[in-house]
């Protein structure tokens, strides 16, 4: 079989502490974005020149200042017409459960390629104790090459009718892992934000939960009015609910939150699925479709019958 022709794309812009895997090449930082496309903006491509130990052809490397979504559409449909292959990461952090994977840029990217009928991988590498050095990170990058060869090899996504394969790789120091074919576990979040209660800059990155690294949270774009209104708040001393979650309404007028996934409730581990591969340091492998997909009429129909509704044989 021939070697494929290949699009990568990531969701975590320029090269920096959240992104340090890959050339840049979305332009901001789009994690948590989705499969979104900012319709109201205007998407502008830059040509960009990748590091000297990469051999680039001239007219194949872009930043582009859309999102993860709209950069696949813009590249398979308007620069590159010989794609087999969209590989979307690695991302930094890994992509498990529908919590994450509704919300993913990478999976985004990936879905947006299946949609366009690619055969498209969704890639990220899960980290432990935020130990993410070089020797864990070529390990893993070892790692996923070979899955990605074989999956071409075997043509995986004609023989099993998947659009996506999400894959996982655990950033360890093991050579050899065992990699499982999983199914995506269902889970929930809880707040995704925290309230910003005073003006001491964070050097935790909101997404990765990482140490930024001579960096600081800029908190200047707060107006008197809101850092006002937060001191009254505080001062209001509001009681709290026994989960710990703020239950309080009046005096938040002009009350600033910030993303902040780290603070995300853990997701379950239920067997066979990702989450639960990830955590035994192992690679997960979950086949997926670009679609969302009904739960069917059979098992509901005495209850569409009793509403008046009227249901379609399966």
């Amino acid at each position: 079989m021939k070697k494929p022709t290949v699009l990568i794309t990531n969701d975590d812009g320029p090269l920096s502490d959240e992104s340090p895997f890959i050339e840049r090449f979305i332009a901001t930082q789009r994690s948590w974005i989705a499969k979104a496309f900012l319709v109201n903006e205007p998407v502008v491509l830059e040509e960009l020149v990748p590091s000297t130990d990469i051999i680039a052809k001239k007219n194949c490397w872009f930043t582009a200042s859309g999102t993860p979504a709209s950069c696949v559409n813009i590249a398979l449909n308007h620069l590159f017409s010989d794609i087999d292959i969209v590989i979307s990461g690695p991302n930094l952090g890994s992509n498990t459960a529908n919590t994450c994977a509704m919300a993913s840029g990478t999976l985004g990217a990936a879905m947006e390629a299946a949609i366009d009928g690619k055969r498209a991988i969704a890639l990220s590498f899960a980290f432990f104790n935020c130990d993410i050095s070089d020797d864990k990170a070529e390990n893993a990058c070892n790692i996923a090459c070979s899955i990605i060869s074989k999956l071409w090899e075997s043509d995986a996504w004609t023989k099993t009718q998947a659009g996506v394969f999400n894959i996982n790789i655990p950033l360890i120091s093991a050579l050899e892992l065992p990699i499982y074919i999983t199914r995506m576990a269902t889970t929930q979040f809880g707040s995704l934000y925290k309230r910003l209660e005073d003006d001491k800059p964070s050097n935790i990155h909101p997404i990765t939960g990482l140490q930024i690294k001579n960096k600081q949270a800029d908190n200047s774009q707060l107006s008197a009015k809101q850092k006002q209104l937060r001191v009254a708040v505080d001062d209001a001393g509001a009681a709290e609910s026994d989960n710990g979650a703020r239950n309080r309404i009046d005096g938040e007028d002009g009350a600033t939150y910030v993303f902040s996934a780290s603070v995300a409730i853990e997701t379950s581990a239920e067997e066979n699925t990702d989450v639960w591969a990830v955590r035994k340091r192992a690679v997960s492998i979950t086949p997926l479709q670009p679609a969302l997909h009904s739960l069917g009429n059979a098992k509901q129909a005495y209850l569409w019958s009793q509403l008046g509704f009227n249901y379609l044989d399966e």
